[in-house]
């Protein structure tokens, strides 16, 4: 059947597929969304992270564009004019925009004639701020809650800077690494991406965040509904493949995520130095396995026999599947940890911190366990470790819940009111 699609240019960090990560799965199942049930032609603009490659690109995506990686030149220019002189980017999207990728993304406006423009987080938010059309921003979640976070943290533990900071040279590295540094950095930041956002926000006709109570807040702040929540998914066919059918490893505890993101990072040096020695008095052969890339030279430091780091993994299901509970333990970030969802799609009970629990909504001591404090945090896992009917509760539950909340079909009838 012959379908008459409108068009959609989708101007991105990195490219939507493959959905091997957080935020690059999200993207891969928005496309997929606008393009199978509301028949949109999607044309994506992109950088390309290390690793990205155009081809092979899913059938439901029709065009990809690359634009030039931005220089370190550039990068300095901008946070030296435009950062900390004029005041006018925060880091976020100094780090990104290149007046000449600009050019290329008008004449490719001009040529295309896209029914809508959408941007991937504020970072990408500047190059269709001009456009006249229909323009949708999706933030995902609002960088500066998760700044102002990282502030009240351990700076001595926070990166605050993500995987930018292992690009320039260590001496560079060594001094944006002083804690008085990181603290100024982190103030200059949060206060800059404030006012961005909400400035960037009035440009566009419709703001994206995963979780509806961002979406509320900016509101409030605008003093007009241009923001909403737009909830992701998760793919229960894929990870739920093996639900049940794997008899877990004793004793094993798993956590999943990028290394090179800032909560991530302090998350697991976070349980490795504070609550994994509380489990271990109760159960000495407890091992904790790190999953996932980008892997930082802090996070190597903590590699023990016992605390197992895999880096990138084919295929997380046949990983943090086989292990016996996961931890999300969180003390800063904002959105939706989407590691507690796809844990739970597997059947892997979870033991996350409120930060983690935020806008999910799941029962605790039903659908998984909350704690903040160390010793509580440490007691969850035990208890879930050596109560094999607790774990099976919550395997039952979480999966049941991801089921019931978070599926990709709840995520396509929210899309209706973004695309106007």
């Amino acid at each position: 059947m012959n379908v008459n699609r409108k068009k959609l240019m989708f101007i991105t960090a990195r490219l939507p597929y493959p959905a091997i990560s957080g935020r690059k799965n999200v993207m891969f199942h928005y496309c997929k969304i606008l393009h199978d049930v509301y028949h949109y032609e999607i044309i994506i603009i992109s950088f390309l992270e290390e690793g990205d490659k155009v081809e092979p690109k899913p059938g439901f995506i029709q065009e990809v564009i690359i634009l030039p990686k931005v220089t370190g030149k550039r990068k300095i220019i901008n946070l030296i004019k435009d950062t900390f002189f004029l005041r006018k980017f925060p880091m976020q999207v100094s780090l990104y925009y290149d007046p000449n990728s600009q050019k290329k993304v008008n004449q490719m406006i001009a040529n295309t004639s896209p029914d809508i423009v959408m941007t991937d987080m504020v970072r990408m938010t500047e190059y269709a701020r001009n456009y006249q059309g229909y323009k949708i921003a999706d933030l995902d979640d609002m960088l500066s809650i998760r700044y102002e976070r990282q502030l009240n943290m351990d700076l001595n533990v926070v990166n605050p800077y993500g995987a930018y900071l292992y690009s320039l040279p260590p001496i560079i590295q060594c001094l944006l690494s002083l804690k008085w540094i990181k603290k100024f950095m982190l103030k200059n930041e949060i206060l800059l991406l404030k006012q961005y956002e909400k400035d960037i926000s009035k440009a566009y006709d419709r703001i994206i965040f995963v979780a509806q109570s961002e979406a509320n807040r900016l509101n409030r702040e605008l003093n007009v509904n241009k923001a909403i929540g737009v909830p992701l998914g998760v793919d229960l066919d894929y990870f739920g493949e093996f639900y049940g059918k794997i008899q877990p490893r004793k004793n094993t505890i798993a956590f999943l995520g990028s290394m090179s993101v800032a909560h991530n990072e302090a998350g697991v040096i976070y349980f490795v130095r504070e609550i994994l020695p509380l489990i271990e008095k109760e159960i000495p052969d407890a091992t904790f396995v790190i999953v996932g890339g980008g892997i930082t030279s802090k996070v190597k430091k903590i590699a023990t026999e016992k605390v197992k780091i895999t880096g990138k993994v084919d295929d997380v299901r046949r990983v943090v599947g086989a292990c016996s509970v996961f931890v999300c333990p969180l003390t800063f970030g904002s959105g939706i940890k989407t590691k507690n969802l796809e844990a739970m799609a597997m059947g892997v009970p979870v033991v996350t911190t409120s930060v983690g629990a935020e806008n999910i909504d799941a029962v605790d001591g039903m659908d998984w366990l909350i704690a903040d404090e160390e010793q509580e945090f440490a007691n969850n896992v035990i208890q879930v470790l050596q109560n094999k009917k607790l774990h099976n509760e919550l395997m039952k539950n979480g999966h049941q819940f991801v089921e019931e909340k978070f599926t990709w079909k709840n995520t396509e009838k929210c899309f209706r009111e973004a695309i106007g």
